[in-house]
Parts: structure tokens; sequence; C-alpha cells
């Protein structure tokens, strides 16, 4: 089953911490999950490292999570270049309905 997570909170909430677990559970099940990251969860892309929120990202992105992050909310919140290499890709308006058109499930952790 395809799965498309959208997460709009930022890093270091409930909201965020429910995604990613959600995105690992759903992996370890099979599912191909796709995560796009909205409004204030662009800020994934700017965190260390070493964070624990970007640990369990990174992990998940090595079991075949895709990531997209909204380019347009990236710009807003001073994020120029938001894609980072080939782990997190850049997405527009029209790819996130690509996206959830594609999906057969839409998960929704705003």
């Amino acid at each position: 089953m395809k799965i498309a997570i959208l997460l709009k909170s930022g890093p270091c909430t409930d909201e965020a911490d429910r995604a990613l677990q959600t995105a690992a559970d759903m992996l370890a099940q099979g599912h191909t999950v796709s995560l796009f990251l909205l409004q204030e969860a662009v800020r994934f892309c700017c965190l260390p490292l070493k964070c624990p929120e970007s640990v369990g990202l990174k992990e998940s992105i090595g079991h075949n999570l895709e990531v997209h992050v909204l380019t347009r909310d990236a710009e807003l919140r001073g994020i120029d270049n938001p894609s980072i290499g080939r782990t997190i890709s850049n997405g527009t308006y029209d790819s996130l309905i690509e996206l959830l058109e594609s999906c057969d499930r839409i998960i929704g952790i705003l």
C-alpha cells in the first residue's frame, strides 16, 4: 500500500514524533511511505544531524522513506535550499497533488 503522511508541525513537537513513528511503523509493515513537510515542518531541513528528530528521520530515510519539502514554505522561512542531497526532495503544490492522487491512504498529522 502506498501511504502519504502530511506534516505541518515543526521538529520537537508531539505531532512530529507521531508522524515519524507512524512512518517507521508503516515502513516496517512493508508499505511505501512518503512524508511531505509543510509549514513549520520544513524546519526538519535545518536540524543538526545529532538532534533526536533528525536521527529518527534519517533512520526512516534509510528504510526507504521518501521525504518531500514544500519549497515555497521553506523559502518563506528563510531556507534557501531545503533539499538535502538525495534524501529530501523539493516539492511544489502540484507535486503534492500528484502524490496525494497516487496514494492509497493519506494521513494528515497537522
